[in-house]
C-alpha cells in the first residue's frame, strides 16, 4: 500500500502533483501575462521617446548651429 500525502481543495482532496502543477500552471499563465504587459509598456515607452525627440529636434533653431 502506497501512503500520499493529499491537499485539501474546494472541490475536495487533490494530489500533491497535482496540486504543484496547478500552481505552475497559474504562475506560467501570470508570467505571459506579465511579460505581453511589460512589451506593451516599453513599446509605448520608445514611441514616446520618439515623438519627444522628433518634437525636440524640431524646435532647434537652425540659427543656432550655423558656421561663423
Amino acid at each position: 500500500m502506497q501512503v500520499q500525502k493529499l491537499r485539501l481543495k474546494a472541490s475536495g482532496l487533490v494530489p500533491p502533483g497535482a496540486y504543484f502543477a496547478d500552481i505552475a500552471a497559474r504562475l506560467e499563465n501570470m508570467n505571459a501575462r506579465e511579460a505581453a504587459l511589460r512589451e506593451e509598456l516599453e513599446e509605448e515607452d520608445r514611441a514616446l521617446e520618439a515623438l519627444y525627440r522628433d518634437r525636440s529636434a524640431a524646435r532647434v533653431c537652425a540659427e543656432d548651429y550655423a558656421l561663423v
